[in-house]
């Protein structure tokens, strides 16, 4: 289990053939005395960094006193030490670091929604599993015909390259999946792709299952694909028409499965492909990147203008490279010092858009030189461990975390009026009433909102099983609602006459009273990156 046992592991499996997930029969038919010998190599190394990691677990509990009792290693990226007597904590080793990374992660966005006096993220999370899902292809896809479906479709953009989109979009959604969330990157960047470079994998070629569409890669329980991916390492001299194409094969032709959130990386400029994203894709909000200088400044404007005028809802800016915080003395520095520094937060508050500010971090540029399996979890950044203390890691966290209150906040417009709000309320005899954004007014049947619960008595959270008789509940015509209590800005708790007691997003009471749905599809299974 030690650093150095692992590597020679590696690399012995590397020498032995390439692939160690190699099926034997394979190598058998290359010759069985070269695969027996690639075998003896192998069991010979594992036995070696076997004892290797016990002798160096039992020195380190011998040092701290603990009679031979493996302390977590804080200094090695390759999981925690495991002691010598217990094989089994060995194999359970990664499920264990990854779920208490999880909670870590919880907790850190907890600790700033609590200080920002927001809704923590099991809040988040429980309204986020109300929505329902809405599927990803070609515009007048049939619904027995969708292949993929996503809760919600994130789009980050920039005016301008090189102010490190690409960076945020790879972290933000490894922190989405650090909340438990299932979630895919999309890179839409042809001509100059920056996901194989950001997250490192082994040359493998990307896959068409059956029906003939892309099966995506998955580094660490997030979906990825890229063009960078399909063509590697290869200049793309495309013409328009063929680029339209590719952009909308990977729009509309990759089997994601049921995604909770898509995170979609779209090139900087605001050319063709955001056009083809917002006439394809129904996007819930952008996420602009920039720097506080003039020059990002303009592009920035004229970013949410466009946006405006394709209907996408800007939700957040992330001014990248704001700070920098010197390790020796821990003073936070301003990197950038021109007039776009109180320009930019006086525009975005007038137009009721966020700002985040990410500070510079040299841990954060730093990409792999080679591919790094995912146990290791060495990157991208937000994925290693060594790295909690960090500003950065702390500010990806309350991205991801103000990214989901964007998300399950009504679908209004940025005026802020009580017209642009979807309110429930409470009518004589138990009714219930939804006003629509704009004033409308909709009748919602108790029993049917009753029957759509998904909390943890209704769904169970582990398996995704349905407790409860739907069928029953909405024939219930003599159901009804007691009271109706807001809660925050999200959504609304709703008490009924048969003692339950259901909390709502207001996003999902909008689309349920909007009549929009989405078939549900199986996953998709997704190609293994590499011998991994």
């Amino acid at each position: 289990r030690g650093r150095g046992g692992q590597r020679l592991l590696v690399e012995a499996l590397i020498r032995c053939g390439g692939s160690p997930t190699a099926h034997p029969r394979a190598a058998m038919a290359s010759g069985r005395r070269d695969w027996l010998g690639s075998a003896c190599t192998l069991a010979g190394v594992a036995a070696g960094s076997f004892l290797l990691g016990t002798w160096s677990a039992g020195r380190r509990g011998a040092r701290e006193g603990e009679g031979g009792t493996a302390v977590g290693a804080a200094s090695t990226k390759l999981g925690p030490a495991t002691t010598g007597a217990d094989p089994t904590a060995a194999a359970t080793s990664s499920s264990g670091a990854a779920g208490a990374a999880t909670a870590a992660r919880r907790a850190a966005a907890n600790g700033a929604a609590d200080e920002a006096g927001g809704a923590s993220v099991e809040e988040l999370l429980s309204f986020l599993s109300q929505l329902p899902p809405k599927p990803i292809g070609a515009p007048g896809t049939k619904p027995q015909d969708t292949h993929s479906t996503a809760k919600a479709v994130l789009l980050c953009a920039s005016g301008k390259g090189g102010v490190g989109k690409s960076t945020v979009s790879v972290n933000l959604a490894y922190t989405l999946a650090g909340f438990g969330l299932e979630v895919g990157l999309l890179d839409l960047d042809v001509y100059g792709p920056s996901l194989p470079e950001l997250i490192c994998l082994p040359s493998v070629q990307v896959m068409l299952n059956a029906a003939g569409r892309i099966v995506p890669l998955d580094y660490g329980g997030v979906a990825l694909m890229s063009w960078g991916y399909i063509q590697p390492g290869e200049a793309s001299t495309i013409r328009a028409p063929i680029f339209a194409q590719i952009v909308s094969q990977l729009l509309t032709g990759v089997e994601w499965g049921n995604l909770d959130v898509l995170v979609v990386d779209s090139p900087p400029g605001t050319g063709d492909v955001l056009l083809s994203l917002s006439q394809t894709l129904t996007i819930d909000g952008a996420i602009l990147v920039t720097t506080c200088n003039n020059i990002s400044f303009a592009d920035v404007l004229k970013g949410v203008q466009l946006f405006e005028k394709v209907e996408i809802p800007p939700m957040l800016v992330v001014a990248n490279m704001a700070t920098f915080s010197c390790e020796q003395c821990g003073h936070s520095h301003e990197l950038f010092t021109d007039s776009a520094c109180t320009k930019l937060p006086k525009f975005l508050e007038s137009q009721g858009i966020g700002l985040v500010r990410m500070p510079l971090d040299p841990l954060l540029s730093m990409t792999p030189d080679r591919p790094i399996p995912p146990l290791a979890r060495a990157y991208p950044f937000v994925r290693n461990s060594d790295n909690e203390g960090r500003p950065s890691w702390a500010a990806f966290n309350e991205l991801a975390r103000r990214v989901l209150q964007q998300l399950l906040a009504p679908s209004s417009g940025r005026s802020g009026g009580s017209s642009d709000r979807v309110t429930l309320k409470l009518r004589a005899g138990g009714a219930l009433e939804v006003r629509l954004r704009g004033g409308e007014l909709r009748a919602l049947a108790p029993c049917e909102l009753r029957a759509t619960c998904r909390c943890a008595e209704c769904v169970d959270d582990m398996t995704g099983e349905v407790k409860i008789d739907k069928v029953r509940i909405r024939a219930d015509l003599g159901l009804r609602a007691t009271a109706v209590e807001p809660r925050g800005n999200y959504a609304v708790s709703v008490s009924f006459s048969d003692g339950h007691c259901s909390l709502v997003a207001l996003r999902a009471l909008e689309r349920l009273t909007g009549g929009e749905s989405a078939s549900v599809v199986p996953a998709a299974a997704r190609s293994t990156a590499g011998a991994w």
